[in-house]
């Protein structure tokens, strides 16, 4: 007996440890142009995340929020827009390029959302989307077109009114907004992140406004107190 309780225990101390592994990945969008992404598997099958990057940054601005979603055992998926970071394209080179960039880049959202969806351990009943800046725009839009998302987070940005209409008739999307009141990109975003939360029939919606002028991931090293809530509530809303 007592050799059999020793083989067990060397069993438990050596059986390996499942831990989440981050990988670069191609993404290919309806027109055939790759696109750039990191894939954080959690190492174990549960809930997932899309994270769009705000139109002065790119998917590398997300590193840390991911790496500490994965390694709670959420899957995320982080990607490049057109003409930032690692994926070809205009970017943002002129006055006119934002509105063009704005056009082009809900099918490429679609794309990335898709390939999340079909990868290994993904459970398609317990997904998030979310953004900063440009990026609240495109991941609000996408919870319009695919009802199923179970929670939104919003950081200094402006979703469309298509969304602020489903987040008010969808008691079932849980939303995070949060900004900064003296905004110096996007002015009187505050107030919007506000009413786009206050329109929320979910219980668990929350909104954090901030003193300072921070614009998007900024605020995170102004507050440290708003990466770790965020965490917390995604954590909530996805693996209870």
């Amino acid at each position: 007996m007592r050799s059999l309780v020793y083989c067990l225990a060397l069993v438990l101390v050596v059986a390996p440890v499942v831990s989440a592994e981050k990988m670069a990945v191609d993404i290919k969008s309806a027109d055939g142009v790759m696109l750039k992404g990191s894939y954080y598997d959690a190492g174990q099958p549960g809930p997932a995340m899309l994270l769009v990057h705000q139109c002065n940054m790119d998917r590398t601005s997300w590193e840390s929020l991911a790496s500490s979603l994965s390694g709670a055992g959420i899957h995320v998926l982080t990607f490049d827009l057109r003409g930032f970071g690692e994926t070809p394209g205009e970017g943002l080179i002129s006055p006119e390029s934002f509105p063009r960039l704005m056009k082009q880049s809900p099918p490429d959202v679609d794309a990335a959302y898709e390939y999340l969806l079909k990868q290994d351990g993904v459970d398609r009943s317990r997904v998030a989307v979310g953004g900063a800046s440009c990026g609240v725009a495109l991941t609000s839009d996408l919870t319009t077109r695919n009802p199923e998302i179970k929670a939104f987070m919003a950081l200094s940005g402006f979703p469309s009114d298509a969304a602020k209409a489903h987040i008010a008739k969808t008691p079932g999307l849980a939303v995070f907004g949060a900004a900064a009141d003296a905004d110096d990109l996007t002015p009187g975003v505050h107030e919007v992140i506000k009413a786009s939360v206050g329109g929320s029939k979910n219980p668990k919606s929350m909104v954090k406004i901030y003193g300072g002028t921070e614009h998007g991931l900024p605020m995170f090293g102004k507050n440290p107190d708003l990466e770790p809530a965020i965490l917390s509530w995604l954590k909530t809303q996805l693996l209870n």
